[in-house]
């Protein structure tokens, strides 16, 4: 199944609240562009609204799957759904079907993600984490439940999915936090670039945190109360993450 990313954004239009969009290539940033869409500077505020999940069937044997992601001016939060055309969410997946164009002969080779994390916390506040098994890149961190989005699977699904995997808890997937990307490309290796979704989710009855998935890539799982935090060794993602949720709580 062809994988592909596209960014939406609600503004003003002259007649009201409008939805434009554009696709995402390779290395692309989706606030970046949603904040091209709308000609917005880096300081104006700028919401996450959803990630949609649409899949097309293509042909017998081709398939197309595509993650949409929505931001907003903030005061047109409330437009949201009604401001998406009759015709759906443009670009179509019939104008997204093309590959982009192959990078030069001598650069890298590249590899793109799309993945789901989460801050999961219970309801005495702590926060559960996962460390990294050795063998798998920042091995031996603290790091947010989750990981890929697989191909058909939505952002949610694969969210409660992870985090079921990875500690052995159910969860409820909430408030959409924030949507980035992040980028490395190890000396002579391979030229990694992935779109990371982090969302909140509420443990309502916390067990004892056990990995379900033997020989994967997390060795170890635990909830810590926010001040242990401070002490730990984390991951970029969690420590981007967790950021993120202070930003999204001071909102």
């Amino acid at each position: 199944m062809a994988r592909r990313v596209t960014v939406h954004l609600i503004t003003d239009g002259p007649r009201g609240p409008v939805l434009s969009g554009a696709r995402v290539l390779f290395g692309q940033d989706p606030e970046a562009i949603a904040r091209e869409l709308g000609g917005m500077s880096p300081e104006e505020p700028l919401a996450t609204v959803d990630v949609l999940t649409e899949t097309v069937s293509l042909s017998h044997s081709r398939a197309l799957h595509v993650d949409r992601v929505v931001y907003s001016r903030p005061h047109l939060l409330a437009s949201w759904p009604n401001v998406v055309p009759t015709e759906g969410l443009t670009p179509t997946a019939s104008r997204l079907v093309d590959e982009e164009p192959e990078p030069d002969a001598d650069t890298p080779p590249r590899r793109r993600r799309f993945a789901s994390y989460g801050i999961v916390t219970d309801p005495s506040g702590r926060i559960l984490l996962s460390r990294i098994a050795e063998g798998y890149p920042a091995a031996g961190t603290w790091h947010l439940p989750g990981g890929g989005v697989d191909a058909g699977e939505d952002v949610r699904a694969a969210l409660r999915r992870e985090v079921l995997e990875e500690t052995g808890q159910f969860g409820v997937v909430g408030d959409l936090i924030k949507v980035t990307s992040h980028r490395r490309t190890p000396e002579g290796g391979t030229d990694v670039y992935a779109v990371w979704v982090f969302s909140h989710v509420h443990v309502g009855r916390p067990t004892e945190p056990r990995v379900n998935e033997p020989d994967g890539s997390t060795a170890d799982c635990a909830w810590f109360t926010p001040e242990e935090l401070a002490e730990l060794n984390l991951s970029t993602t969690a420590r981007r993450g967790l950021g993120f949720l202070v930003e999204h709580r001071g909102r």
